[in-house]
Formats: structure tokens, sequence, C-alpha cells
């Protein structure tokens, strides 16, 4: 197990790959780094960065986030040491980076330098907008993050207030991060404690038997409890829940404002409640109430719990009345991934994409793990190692494959599995739909790109769409996967390259996004495509494709800070709007000659991806043949004695059934295999699960 000494070694030598030679973005790295942890936490939802320091007036913002729901503004540093060896984040370096953050937001609120700031600077859009609502930001979040450790001597720092916003202080050090990474479930762990609002805790009714696996509980939150925890811990609550992504508006929540305002007390009445999972639960001796819960997650009722944030901000005086049914399911931290997609499945059946479809069981989501563990890539210049590109199916994954490997099992590891070729579901959807040119999406950040929203389309609906016929799930396939790599390589290689260009101040994140639009764009205006398998097979980006896309980076620069009238001061913004697109797609660009090798016609694009499909028909039968294999004649003796009670399947299914368990040590068929998977797909639709 890592101590927080070879935790911090990793990190640094993290960096310095991402950074090459150019040592000088190591903090700009580190800093978007620790943003897109926080993002991947939900401690918010998307970030700007700004790299802004002015040492003689003692204002620092390294980069932040707003909430407009919570009326939360999101303020980060970031303390930074390029040292041998770990060191101590103390009282005075961590009240240093805290004072210059709020001194920054208070002169922004009071004192009008947002007028002496250049406007193509990404700060100044947050000095505009504190300048214009800043008398209303109800609470000011302050986060320093920090590749130091924290003193052992700091053990809470209280919230303040300046003017009528309330300040709040959170770091983020290497002995957190180090904590998430060995958790096991790779997120920070939530502990709700309720004697610290009710000194017996919360009244609960027990829903279980004693033998019971999973052990559930009933109850009537108040409303103000449930409010008071949105308000702490916000989407973290609601990570397992698509409807995170979603934006919180609709006739429900105009329904639950309108009861909290004339008829609180009849709000557990008229309102369904909420669903939730936690690891662990604390009751007293007579199991009546609730004093602590582990890992609180809501997985059907965030919109719930978001209109009852809101509506008792707007009628704090009906707080007492309003009380929130709860069901609640204690799953074990081993049986989180199976159980928890399946309470939110059965939770929110009237979702028109269930919640389910793209939990990390998904079948897109096994089949890309697998073909990233099987599937090696070309090795680079005179390197002999081969790798692999690690897709995180599920958070903590990478970490977790690590934690009990020995020192030489683990560097031979990371040789095959190097940090740099580790990537995630967001970062998935923010390189596909990049060159599905929809950079205004991306720029919404990497859970919008991820999920989508009322809008536009995430990576979730497109892959969705995808998986509704079996044809078109072909597309999925060892190609496919090639060209994601491919994708991820001159994202990444972009993303890198324009921490050096001399014209670059910030947004490099929307830049990077739409430059590879406008390159695609520019390319299928052609009636051309990108031969991506030509990337693969090198594994990294060429020279001149580099430079291309350096060339359009720069013109899409100037021409964001050239943008119209109605885009306002907030750059960021803007980027967000399919309007910015339509503009960008306007600007002139020249194909450089040296590009064409890279292209290919649609037509011969089209056979690829039509002998590739006929090749994952065949490895769906192939992986459905060990799929039933694996599981076992136990398994499936299980499902044959579920069907003999809710006689669900057919004669021809429980045929094949009792050929898989009668004969465990001959494979089945592939079309045996096909019609006892989908049997017991149907079987779980109906109830049946094994723990």
């Amino acid at each position: 197990m890592n101590t927080e000494e070879e935790f911090y070694h990793d990190l640094m030598q993290d960096l310095l790959a991402q950074a090459g030679a150019e040592g000088d973005f190591l903090q700009s790295l580190f800093t978007e780094n620790m943003c897109d942890t926080l993002v991947d936490q939900s401690v918010i939802e998307e970030y700007t960065q700004a790299d802004y320091k002015e040492s003689s007036r003692g204002y620092r913002i390294d980069a932040w986030s707003s909430n407009d729901e919570k009326g939360t503004l999101f303020l980060i540093g970031s303390h930074f040491n390029e040292t041998k060896d770990l060191s101590s984040l103390t009282k005075t370096d961590m009240d240093k980076s805290f004072s210059r953050m709020l001194r920054f937001f208070e002169a922004c609120r009071d004192k009008n330098i947002a007028y002496e700031l250049d406007e193509s600077m990404p700060v100044t859009s947050l000095a505009w907008e504190i300048k214009d609502v800043g008398q209303r930001i109800k609470k000011v979040q302050l986060i320093l993050v920090a590749n130091a450790a924290l003193s052992k001597r700091i053990k809470e720092i209280p919230d303040s207030k300046t003017g009528d916003s309330v300040v709040s202080f959170e770091v983020w050090d290497i002995g957190r991060l180090l904590r998430i990474e060995q958790s096991g479930s790779g997120k920070d762990e939530i502990e709700i404690d309720f004697t610290e609002f009710d000194s017996k805790g919360i009244h609960c009714l027990p829903a279980y038997g004693s033998n019971e696996s999973v052990k559930s509980y009933l109850l009537a939150i108040p409303g103000t409890i449930l409010a008071d925890l949105y308000e702490k811990y916000g989407e973290r609550l609601l990570e397992q829940n698509v409807r995170t992504f979603l934006q919180f508006r609709g006739k429900v929540n105009k329904g639950i404002r309108n009861t909290i305002q004339n008829e609180p007390q009849m709000f557990f009445s008229y309102n369904n409640g909420i669903s939730a999972t936690a690891e662990e639960v604390s009751c007293n001796k007579e199991n009546s109430r609730i004093i602590k819960i582990k890992n609180l997650q809501i997985v059907n009722g965030g919109q719930t719990t978001a209109a009852v944030f809101n509506s008792l901000v707007l009628f704090p005086e009906s707080g007492e009345k309003v009380y929130v049914q709860v069901k609640l399911s204690v799953v074990e931290k081993d049986k989180v991934e199976k159980i928890v997609p399946l309470i939110s499945e059965y939770a929110n059946t009237q979702n028109k994409v269930s919640v389910s479809d793209f939990f990390s069981n998904h079948e897109f989501h096994v089949r890309v793990e697998g073909f990233s563990r099987r599937l090696w890539a070309p090795t680079v210049s005179r390197s002999t190692i081969q790798t692999h590109w690690f897709y995180e199916r599920t958070r903590g994954q990478y970490a977790n494959r690590q934690a009990n490997l020995k020192p030489s099992e683990k560097r031979a590891f990371l040789s095959q599995n190097p940090r740099s070729q580790m990537f995630t579901k967001t970062d998935l959807a923010k390189f596909i739909l990049s060159f599905e040119e929809l950079p205004h999406v991306v720029s919404k950040g990497a859970q919008k790109a991820f999920a989508g929203d009322s809008a536009n389309r995430g990576l979730v609906q497109i892959i969705t769409d995808l998986w509704k016929k079996e044809s078109t799930k072909k597309l999925i396939n060892l190609l496919w996967f090639k060209e994601a790599i491919a994708k991820a390589i001159i994202f990444r290689g972009l993303d890198k390259a324009i921490f050096r260009e001399s014209w670059y101040k910030g947004y490099k994140a929307q830049i990077v996004t739409y430059s590879i639009s406008r390159f695609m764009h520019m390319i299928r205006s052609k009636s051309k495509e990108f031969d991506f398998l030509q990337i693969w097979e090198m594994q990294q980006l060429p020279e001149e494709l580099k430079e291309q896309l350096l060339e359009i980076a720069e013109e899409i620069n100037d021409r964001l800070d050239d943008r119209p009238d109605e885009a306002g001061a907030n750059l960021g913004e803007w980027t967000k709007k399919e309007g910015c697109w339509q503009n960008i797609k306007k600007m002139p660009v020249t194909l450089d000659p040296d590009i064409m090798p890279y292209l290919i016609d649609r037509k011969t694009k089209e056979e690829k991806q039509k002998q590739a499909a006929k090749g994952q028909g065949f490895q769906d039968f192939v992986d459905a043949r060990i799929y039933v294999t694996e599981q076992g004649s136990e398994h499936w003796l299980k499902l044959k004695d579920w069907n003999l009670v809710n006689k669900k399947l057919t004669g021809k299914e429980t045929g094949v059934l009792d050929f898989t368990i009668n004969y465990p040590h001959k494979p089945p068929s592939d079309k045996q295999a096909k019609v006892i998977i989908a049997a017991e797909k149907r079987a779980i639709s109906e109830g049946f699960f094994v723990g």
C-alpha cells in the first residue's frame, strides 16, 4: 500500500511526463488535474482555469466554478512545490492561500478591478461576474489544492463571512488524494452524523429479514435536514444517478415549490420521496433510529432533493413542516456495482433513457474495457515494451489494480499500463464529442459531455442509440476502439502543445475541442474522412498534424477574443453556446498539403467499418460462450430454480439451461450461449437476481 511519500513521488512523475521538457507548466498541469478530480468527485460541475497571480496586491486565483442553483461561487487556489520530498502544508501556508483568494473576491465586489484587467485573460470573466452579482452570492467556497501533506495540527477550518456571503474552506492535499485512491471506490467518503441535527438520530423503520444481504429502512427525514445535506455535499450525494447531470427543471419542481409554500404539512403525502443507498449505517440499540450513515447516495429523487433545497431557501418558515420519505438500502461495498444499478433502474422506470443504461456495468463499458485489457498498442520508436490503453470502467479501478502488488509487480503493471494511457468515461466523452463536432457541449464540462442535457446529446445518448439494434451495436468494435485511442492521442497531444505557444493566454480546454471540431468539419466539407488508424499505428501526434491543429487553434483563440457583442464579457459561457460553434465554423481555414496522406474517402471508411462489424459479430459469439462458461453451473441452477417458481422462460430456453447445467465441462455452442444470455437478461428484468 502506498505511503504519502510514494504517492507524492508518483504524482510528480506523472506531471513531469505530461509536461515533457516544459517544466514551467507543472503548476498549471497540477491545477488542471486537481480540478478534474474535483469534477470527478462531484465537488464542482465544471471549471475555468485562470492561473492568475498578482503578488503586489496579494491576489491569486488558479481556477473557479459556480453553482447558480445554490448561489455558490467556488474559488480554487493552488499550492505547489517542486521539491524532491513531500512537504508539509502549514497553517501559515494555508491561511496565506485562502486570504489571496478572498482578497481578490472582495476587490472585485467592492473596488471594480474588473475594469483594470485585460479582457483576453480568463480571470477577467470571473471579475466581471463578481462585480455584477457579488452582493447576491450566498456562499463563497474557497478550495485549496496542494501537492503537500496538510499539517496534522489543523483539525478543522470554521466558516466565516464577507459582507452577506458565507465563506467556507476546503483543502485537497496529498493525504486526501491517497485516501480516495485507497478507499476501493475511488471517491471521497461521506460520513453523516445525524446527532448533529437531532441528539437521538433519525427515526427509521427496518424493512428486512434476519438473513438478508441488503438491509433496507424507511425514513421520514425532515426537509431542513435534507436541504442542509444537499447544501453541504451537493452533487456528491447524487453521483450514482444519471439525473445528476440533468437540468433541475419542470412541473415536478413547480409542484414541490407550491406544496412547500402553501401546504408544507402535506408534502409527505403528495411526494413519492427518494430512494437512496449507503455502505453502512449505525443505529441505536433498539434499531429504531439511524445515528450515522456512510456514503449515502440518492439513486432516485435528485430533482426532489434539489427542489426541496431551493424551495426552503424561498420559504424557510415551512421547513419544520416538511418531511421527505426515504427508502434506504444498505449495500455492502463489494456488491455496489451490481445492486445499485438495479435499484436505480427499478426506481426510475419513468425515464426515457433508463438510469441504469449507462452505469459502469453496461455492456458498452464492459466491451470497451475488454478491448483495453487485451489489445496491445504498437510500440513507439525503439521501445520494446508493449502497452495497453487502460479504460477505467469503474472509478478507482486503475488504483485498485495496483493496491496489493509487490514493488516489482507494480513497476511491471505501470510499464504496461502507463498512467498517461489511462482514460475514463468522461475522458472518452470529450474525445469523441470533439471529433463529432460538438465542441460547445464539451465546453460545458466533462459530465455534460458524458451525459448531455436537455438541449444537447452527450455520449450516453450517442451510444444508447447505437445499442438499440444488434447491427449498429456491432459498430463498437476493435476498429472503433483503435480510432477512439487515436482521438485520445490527438486530443491530448494538442492539449499539451498549446501550453508552449506564445499566443496562449487561457481557455485551453475550449480551444482544444473547438480546434479539433473545426479541423474535422473542414475535412468532411471536402467529402473526406480522417484515417485514424495511422495515428493508432504511430501512437503519437505527428508533427505535420500538430502544426495544422496549432494554426487552427491560434485562429480560434483570436476569433474567441473577437466575439460578437451578444457573447458578453464571459467568454467561458459563450463557448458553451451553439452560436459560438456556428461562428467558428464560418472561420476560413486552409488545409495543409502535408495533411492529405492522412485522409481517406468515405467509401473506403465505410468498407472498413463494415468488415470490422463482421469481426465484432464473431467476437460477440466468443464472448457469449466465455460468459456462460465462467458463470458456472451453480449460477445457472439458481436461474432454473427461480424459473420453477416464476415460469418466465420458454421451453427452448429451459432446455438449453438444462444442457448447460448437466454438462458443465462442455462449452455451449454460439447459438446456445446467445439463447441462455437472452434468457438471463429477461429473467433479471422480471426480478431474478443473485447477489
